[in-house]
């Protein structure tokens, strides 16, 4: 029981640090349009120094490892900018709150795959925090705000495309680690995110080299600060999980961090961005904290 309180303590702490890399990539967006690509590869390229520093056992890359790096490198590219571009046209609570679809990745990789543990709560903590997230889109309102009042939550069609994408690659990402814990049975933990991060920042890094060369010097001066706070939230973030992955079943670390997710970033939505949540987005946000208990009931 002690081993699982700890794993919870520290999903709900991984989830708060991951709010900073949402809202450095939010803030630099917001100011700066252009250099996705190479304002996500820093953040790569930092997140993956940040394993380098922590590592305490020396580093060794088994070969065979190596393909599972690469291949978690491009589901992590394809997500890493996507969300970056998903901020920069949506808000940011219903960024976060979708991207909460990727733990059903997770969950089914956990329960289908490696079968864990299961019982009716497991189902019904999904299941509400599926209607959460619904009620939270269906709240939407078109109309303008009113004088005084923070931004409108709005969904656009390049929205949802990228929010789908990034869904995809998140939880790809999320399989991917729990993957190579099992193979490997979690002896190389850091070199697999430096594999993973390293791919990432250098093909990002690539295409935006192509994309937006000329920007080089422009994002570095006014992204670098931003690149950096968010790359190391990234790494201790993703640290953090690969610790709670390894402590309880993932079919339950995957659903508590994104039902925490719900509520931080409601709060981060209210208080920093000022957006606008309606009544049945407030009520999603409810129903998410009651997922999250029911979760937990099943320990």
């Amino acid at each position: 029981m002690t081993t699982t309180l700890i794993a919870l303590l520290l999903a709900v702490l991984s989830t708060g640090i991951h709010q900073i890399e949402g809202v450095m990539i939010k803030k630099y967006n917001s100011k700066h349009k252009q250099g996705g690509f190479i304002f996500t590869s820093l953040i790569s390229l930092f997140a993956m120094l940040f394993f380098f520093i922590t590592d305490k056992g020396g580093l060794n890359f088994p070969p065979e490892m190596i393909p599972y790096g690469i291949a978690s490198g491009i589901f992590y590219c394809m997500a890493s900018f996507l969300t970056y571009v998903a901020f920069g046209c949506g808000s940011f609570v219903l960024t976060n709150l979708f991207l909460s679809y990727s733990l059903l990745f997770s969950v089914g990789y956990g329960l289908f795959v490696l079968r864990e543990d299961a019982t009716p709560l497991t189902y019904a903590g999904l299941l509400l925090m599926m209607v959460s997230v619904f009620l939270v889109r269906s709240g939407n309102k078109k109309n303008a705000p009113a004088e005084g009042e923070g931004p409108k939550i709005r969904i656009s069609l390049k929205w949802v495309v990228c929010v789908a994408l990034s869904v995809l690659g998140s939880g790809m990402f999320g399989v991917m680690q729990k993957l190579q814990q099992v193979k490997f049975e979690k002896s190389c933990d850091n070199e697999f995110m430096i594999v993973t991060l390293g791919f990432s920042a250098v093909t990002l890094f690539i295409i935006g080299l192509i994309m937006n060369g000329k920007d080089l010097f422009y994002i570095l001066r006014h992204g670098g600060l931003y690149a950096s706070v968010a790359g190391i939230s990234n790494g201790a973030t993703n640290l953090l999980n690969l610790a709670v992955n390894a402590m309880i079943p993932i079919s339950i670390a995957a659903p508590t961090r994104s039902g925490v997710k719900i509520v931080i970033s409601f709060l981060i939505s209210l208080l920093i961005f000022r957006e606008k949540l309606t009544r049945k987005q407030v009520a999603g946000v409810i129903l998410g904290t009651a997922a999250l208990i029911l979760l937990n009931l099943k320990i």
